[in-house]
This record gives structure tokens, C-alpha cells and sequence, in this order.
């Protein structure tokens, strides 16, 4: 005799479908991935100090100002050499929308050599931290421990495996300060490690790169002052092959905090070949590859993975940001280097009147190209990384046993003009509730971030607390999350 499962204990978060977590019985639908879509070109890094391998871009939004942190950076390949022509330097820019973005002029450090030469006032740059070590691989994160120091809002890290990654704070994100010794020491620490406070454990969580029988890989590690660290933990992945990934882009979800969503880059080395050749840009490819033969063949994409516990992630092996339509010399972005996402989601405003708000985040674009590099706003519709999609014909979702508190049902879901949507509440055994039954259920036509529920106008405050079984029965449909809430006022 087999014991029933224990019932997952809601209360009234939102749920995403990333996973199977939720999941009982899946019939003639399936979990689909989606994907981002451009927008406008957010920035371009065309300043002396910036150049054509500039990126790794954070997005804060401090409740007043978006704040973006980024990398300024510029190689050069001469006498089939290929080498920085200046240390990489952290530079700033802020937005009020999210979308329209501006570098002010903030005469903190001064540019020195070449770059010196290039402009009138070497001041009048939007540097916030100098040089090497650190500013390669500075990622910064806002604090939102509740006796987090105001002087300290702002934290970051950075560093490399010589240097130990190193704790910056900041009171606006501009003015910074190092500490003097380490913090993290372990792991191969390049490209973007990303630091959090996690408010459900109440602890910091650090995801850092790393090497696992020779792949490039991540691990986590927590702590409770950023000074003392747990034994890092490498990630896993059951349901994916072995791939190869250079960030990792590892945060909480915003809407829904339990959820901690990654957005990998995912590194492809690939032999050069006649058809490789061929993509463009076409001759900087070559000129790449006689330098340096990975940074001419290898090739770059983004990935999206989710999990519950903070090592086992559900990754999808299928692109979330594909390199796109082969285009122009400096349109087209099938280059080692494109396509590296932005740390932060971060939501903005649609561009047709009267719709949700937008999840947005950026993409590099042009990388290697001078005066070309740049980042490209994206977006994605409020929790719609993944749906149960069903087809015309129909599908339906049974959940696991859930307990829930709250007087309604609400669910992210988008139908054709064709589709629909009903919702039958069921017990833990899976008999139908009388009242809650699919024919009870109002058949829900259209596409809304928190469409209401209805059974004949009935609220569920009289089956609250106890297990029960949610039937999605979708016609053309996508359901992305469902929560359930206090009624409406």
C-alpha cells in the first residue's frame, strides 16, 4: 500500500511552472521555454575607456533609479597578438525607466596614458573604480539586509584565483570602498561571480566559477557576514548533459524569492571549419582566429535553469537567447563573446499603452567590433520564462496535493481567440470538490498576468488550509504561474 504524497505547503506565494515540482500528471501539453525579445539599443560602449570587449552588466533598481554597473574593456590584436590595450575599468550608468540610459560625466578618476589624449578632460569620464586587479570581474548586488548600513547599500565583489575575490561597499553605488584582505579565495573566480543576501535563509549566497573535471562550472557557497564561508558545493544538473558554461547569472526571482533562476552563458567550442568561416563578420573572424584560434571558432549563447534548493537546478539544454538571424558585418552576432546576459532582472514599462509591466535585462551585441559593441534591451513577459502549453485539441495539468491560504485563485495565462482555460479544485485523492468542479469553473478566454478564477462567484476561504489537487484543463493555451490571494477589494 503506497502513502499518499505530503502536500506541498503554498500558503500564498505565486508559483511558476519552471519545473516539475508542482506536477502530478501531465496530459497532451508540455512545459515550453520562451523566449526574450529585442528591443532598443540600451547602450553602446564607444567612450576611449570602454571598447569592443566591454560588458558583464549589473541592473540595480534602488527605488528612485535604475543603476547599471558595467566593465569597460579593449582588446587589440597586432603582430597576430592579441592583448589589452588598457586595464579594464568599472563604469557607471543610470536610467529613471529602464530604458533610456545616460553615463554621466562623475570626475572620479582621471584617464592616464593614451586614453588621456583622447579627450578634452581626462576627468570627464563615468569610471567608478580603476584598473586591474578587481575591475575585471566587479559585480556588484544591493543589500537588503534589514541592518544592512546605509554607507553599505551597495556591495560588491571582485578579484581573480591570485587576488581572492575582495568585498567593495558603497553608499550610491558610485563611490566605492575595498576591503583589505579577501573574502573567498577558492575557485577559478574569473568572469562574473555573483553575490546575494537571501531573505528566506537569511544568509549570503556566493555562485562562483569554477572547474569540475575539466568543465567550466559553477558552485555556491553561503555565509553570514561575507567573512566565514561554507564548504562550496558544485552545482548539479540532473536532467542535462555535461555543458559548459562561463557566468552563471544566479538570483532570486523577484516575484516569487523561494525560486532562484540562472541565466547562464554557455560556452561551444567548435573546430573552425569552411562553413564557420563563413559567418560574419567574416574577416574578423580570421584575424581573431590567427591570434588566438578558440576566440575565432568558439561560440557563445544563454541558457536559462531554475531550482528550489540552490544546487539542483532544472537547466534546459535548449537556448533561452539564440545568436540570432546571420546579418551584416556589425549586425550580425555569432561571435565568441555575444550574447552574455546582464545580472539583475528588472522590470519596466511596456511599449503599448495600458499593458503589464515587462521583465527586462540586456544582451552584449557587436563583441570585438570597435565602436560596434554595445547592449540590447529585451524583454519577457512577467513570469514567462516557461508555460504548460497545450494545443488545440486540449491538455490538462494536475497538480501534486497543495495546502493554500487565501479567498481566490489567480493564474498568469495567455489563450488563442480559439483557446481557453478552466480550473477544477479536486481532493488529495483527486475526486472533485462540489462547487469547485470544471463545470462549475468559468471558462477564462484571453491573456492576463493575474486573471481571477470563478466558480459561480464562490470565494475558497472554505477549503483553505486543507490538501487539495488543482485540474488546469487548456485549450491553445499557455499557463505561466498561478497564486492564490485575499480577495479583491
Amino acid at each position: 500500500m503506497s502513502l499518499a504524497p505530503e502536500p506541498i505547503r503554498l500558503d500564498s506565494r505565486r508559483e511558476l511552472f519552471v519545473d516539475r515540482h508542482l506536477i502530478a500528471e501531465l496530459t497532451n501539453a508540455r512545459l515550453a521555454l520562451h523566449h526574450p525579445q529585442a528591443q532598443e539599443e540600451a547602450i553602446r560602449f564607444d567612450e576611449p575607456w570602454e571598447g569592443n570587449t566591454s560588458g558583464y552588466p549589473t541592473v540595480m533598481w534602488d527605488g528612485e533609479m535604475f543603476k547599471m554597473i558595467y566593465r569597460g574593456h579593449r582588446m587589440i590584436w597586432d603582430g597576430g597578438q592579441l592583448r589589452m590595450s588598457h586595464s579594464p575599468v568599472v563604469c557607471y550608468a543610470e536610467s529613471r525607466d529602464g530604458i533610456k540610459w545616460t553615463k554621466p560625466h562623475l570626475r572620479k578618476f582621471p584617464l592616464l596614458g593614451k586614453m588621456a589624449k583622447q579627450v578634452a578632460d581626462p576627468l570627464d569620464n563615468n569610471i567608478v573604480w580603476p584598473g586591474s586587479p578587481y575591475s575585471g570581474t566587479f559585480v556588484p548586488f544591493l543589500d537588503p539586509r534589514p541592518d544592512c548600513p546605509a554607507s553599505e547599500k551597495f556591495k560588491a565583489v571582485g578579484g581573480n584565483r591570485k587576488t581572492g575575490l575582495h568585498l567593495f561597499t558603497s553608499p550610491d553605488a558610485i563611490s566605492w570602498t575595498k576591503s583589505e584582505d579577501a573574502i573567498f579565495k577558492q575557485g577559478a573566480l574569473d568572469s562574473m561571480n555573483v553575490v546575494f543576501w537571501d531573505p528566506l535563509a537569511t544568509h549570503y549566497v556566493l555562485y562562483f566559477r569554477t572547474v569540475v573535471d575539466g568543465m567550466r562550472s559553477v558552485a555556491m557557497a553561503t555565509s553570514p557576514d561575507l567573512r566565514t564561508w561554507s564548504k562550496p558545493v558544485p552545482l548539479v544538473y540532473p536532467s542535462s548533459p555535461r555543458q559548459q558554461m562561463y557566468t552563471n547569472g544566479i538570483q532570486p526571482y523577484y516575484r516569487a524569492p523561494h525560486l532562484r533562476v540562472g541565466f547562464p552563458t554557455r560556452y561551444t567550442a567548435r573546430k573552425m571549419t569552411d562553413e564557420l568561416r563563413l559567418l560574419e563578420p567574416v574577416k574578423l573572424r580570421a584575424e581573431l582566429a590567427a591570434a588566438y584560434a578558440r576566440v575565432g571558432s568558439d561560440l557563445t549563447d544563454g541558457l536559462f535553469m531554475s531550482s528550489r534548493d540552490g544546487v539542483q537546478f532544472h537547466r534546459w539544454d535548449e537556448a533561452f537567447h539564440r545568436p540570432g538571424l546571420q546579418a551584416g558585418v556589425n549586425s550580425s552576432n555569432w561571435m565568441y563573446g555575444d550574447h552574455y546576459q546582464s545580472y539583475g532582472l528588472f522590470e519596466t514599462a511596456s511599449s503599448i499603452p495600458g499593458a503589464p509591466n515587462e521583465i527586462s535585462m540586456l544582451f552584449s551585441e557587436g563583441y570585438w567590433r570597435e565602436g560596434q559593441t554595445r547592449l540590447r534591451r529585451y524583454t519577457l513577459r512577467l513570469d514567462g520564462f516557461v508555460s504548460v502549453q497545450a494545443p488545440y485539441s486540449g491538455g490538462e495539468l494536475i497538480t501534486k496535493p497543495l495546502i493554500f491560504t487565501g479567498e481566490q485563485l489567480r493564474m498568469n495565462v495567455a489563450t488563442s481567440a480559439a483557446g481557453s482555460v478552466r480550473v477544477e479544485i479536486q481532493d488529495a485523492s483527486g475526486k472533485p470538490i462540489p462547487g469547485f468542479t470544471l463545470v462549475d469553473s468559468a471558462e477564462h478566454v484571453g491573456d492576463a498576468i493575474a486573471h481571477v478564477v470563478s466558480w459561480n462567484g464562490r470565494d475558497l476561504s472554505q477549503i483553505a488550509g486543507q490538501p487539495v489537487r488543482l485540474r488546469f484543463v487548456l485549450r491553445d493555451a499557455d499557463l505561466y504561474a498561478f497564486q492564490f490571494t485575499a480577495a479583491s477589494p
